[in-house]
């Protein structure tokens, strides 16, 4: 079966993939490339949105759209493969869809560099008294893994002032709070974070590197968390902002694998050596 790939909106043409090989095709006619890019609008607005009820409208007009795409792309191609049909991206992002009635999945464009702390911070994805608890807790040679286990007694001991809040919040990316992670995505990069919190060599590239070090670490990653964790997250992540504080720790629509990246990049050790960063309770020589 068929995919058509189209790049810079289409207006350049785009290619045709199946099993036996990739055909360069001209752009299409007009009328196609007002859907193909009107679908992408809807995607890219229900992506965007933050109101619920909002958000379901719009995914409900985006698949009807991404329908119409395929059946208008098969009367000029033939039958798409039924999973992976379309992958259309344009500067202002993009889609990918198939045949069998599921909700287009955004592709956000362009992609994201690993944003700075600063970023981060501004953004709400972290806040800044995690960041000075991170870096004054690896200044005092502190485990790793205490941050998130006993962040308040850390806290007092490093002289950082947690709010409540990001006490909660780094209290729930506990290994123990690991099955309360509603999505499924979030919670297996949070359980591979903490397989390299508990192994304290890839604290660096775990983000950057993610399949080499799950690799090393014997860690299972499905392709959805490695997808995400190489996007950065996509950055396609509804932030903390207007959701109560009673819910904002476990509840779904908080990206916590972003907020693991976030924390990582807080934690970067670029240029030491892990033994001088990381509290080492194993016991075992490091060569």
């Amino acid at each position: 079966m068929k995919t058509v790939v189209l790049f810079g909106g289409g207006d350049g043409g785009g290619l045709i993939i199946t099993e036996n090989g990739v055909v360069p095709i001209p752009p299409f006619d007009p009328e196609v490339m007002s859907v193909l890019k009107a679908t992408a609008n809807m995607v890219t607005a229900a992506a965007a949105s933050k109101h619920e009820a909002i958000s379901k409208k719009l995914i409900r007009e985006a698949t009807t759209l991404s329908n119409l795409s395929v059946e208008i792309v098969e009367q000029v191609v033939g039958p798409l493969d039924s999973s992976k049909a379309i992958i259309f991206q344009d500067d202002d992002g993009g889609f990918t869809c198939g045949s069998t009635g599921k909700p287009p999945i955004p592709i956000p464009w362009p992609p994201t560099k690993l944003p700075t702390i600063a970023d981060l911070v501004t953004s709400g994805i972290v806040d800044q008294d995690i960041v000075d608890l991170v870096h004054r807790a690896k200044a005092q040679k502190i485990a790793f893994s205490d941050i998130f286990t006993k962040p308040g007694d850390v806290a007092t001991q490093v002289g950082v002032k947690l709010s409540d809040r990001s006490v909660r919040e780094l209290k729930n990316l506990a290994p123990n709070k690991l099955d309360q992670i509603k999505d499924p995505v979030d919670r297996e990069i949070v359980g591979f974070f903490h397989a390299v919190v508990r192994d304290g060599t890839h604290l660096d590239n775990w983000f950057t590197r993610p399949y080499e070090v799950s690799s090393d670490l014997k860690v299972s990653l499905s392709e959805s968390a490695l997808s995400r964790i190489i996007a950065n997250g996509g950055l396609v992540f509804k932030g903390k902002h207007g959701l109560d504080d009673g819910d904002v720790a476990i509840a779904a629509g908080i990206a916590w694998g972003i907020v693991c990246i976030a924390i990582g990049t807080a934690f970067s050790t670029k240029g030491h050596r892990i033994d001088d960063i990381v509290t080492d309770r194993s016991g075992i020589d490091k060569i």
